[in-house]
């Protein structure tokens, strides 16, 4: 059985480089090992540290040469835009709250990040809301991952950020089982790039169930740019692309309104926005 939230593993690159007949791309990808940000990609196929190094921005390597490769990686237009989707899932929920806070008589929301990893748009948009003057009592925040080790990371990142309160959920993405029962807002983004079309489909279709009516999705697509696919493929991370238009159309086969999108500055990465 395919699970779907779990970091695919790859075999050896190189092996696999010499097998392809890749000989050149050997010392692009050694060079790119001294960059701790290459090569959690490399070594882990994009995992949620990955992703969390490009949201952090803080640059790191083996050596100072690898934390000046690590900075400049993060300064590219494909690092930028990868980091605009955590940007726009923390911006997203503040939002979300502060209008819930405006119109709703009582506060009383749940908020789920599918698959979470390591949560920081939920930690960053609470501290937000509290830098607004919102209080956060009502909130209840959830994190769904079928990684162990991301939820054991994510549950210390939680305690020590202080969102709370926090509960984990484990199982895979497309098993409505994983989930509460009900929750009002679901941030996804990074994993619809690794399904197939019917595969979000029907992870959208999971969303759409698990929602609170008037409640509100986030997930992200991906568009081609040669560069960032060189080292997508050199990793060897599945990648499927799609447009606006695209997740627009997958999202129809449920009855969604208020769909939106918006991409980057660099047009690489897409957010759609959709409400039950």
């Amino acid at each position: 059985m395919r699970l779907y939230n779990r970091t695919p593993r790859p075999p050896s690159i190189p092996l696999s480089l010499v097998r392809r007949g890749r000989i050149l791309d050997l010392p692009v990808y050694w060079l790119l090992r001294s960059s701790d940000l290459a090569r959690e990609g490399l070594d882990h196929s994009g995992s949620f540290r990955f992703a969390d190094h490009i949201y952090r921005g803080q640059p790191s390597g083996r050596t100072p040469f690898g934390t000046w490769l690590d900075a400049l990686r993060l300064s590219l237009p494909a690092a930028q835009a990868f980091r605009f989707r955590y940007l726009a899932a923390r911006d997203e929920i503040v939002s979300f709250v502060a209008e819930h806070v405006r119109t709703a008589a009582n506060m009383s929301l749940d908020i789920l990040s599918a698959p979470c990893g390591i949560p920081r748009e939920l930690a960053d948009a609470a501290e937000a809301l509290a830098d607004r003057g919102i209080s956060l009592e009502g909130l209840r925040f959830h994190g769904l991952d079928l990684d162990s080790d991301a939820l054991h990371e994510a549950s210390a990142f939680a305690t020590e950020r202080g969102l709370h309160p926090f509960t984990l959920h484990r199982g895979d993405a497309l098993d409505r089982a994983s989930y509460p029962a009900h929750v009002d807002f679901i941030t996804s983004t990074g994993l619809a790039e690794f399904l197939e079309d019917d595969e979000l489909g029907r992870l959208l279709g999971v969303f759409y169930d698990v929602l609170a009516p008037s409640g509100v999705l986030i997930t992200s697509g991906m568009q081609r740019r040669r560069f960032s696919d060189y080292l997508l493929q050199l990793a060897e991370i599945p990648t499927h692309y799609r447009s606006a238009e695209d997740l627009i159309r997958i999202a129809g086969a449920w009855p969604f309104r208020d769909v939106s999108t918006r991409s980057d500055p660099n047009g690489i990465q897409t957010i759609l926005r959709a409400r039950k």
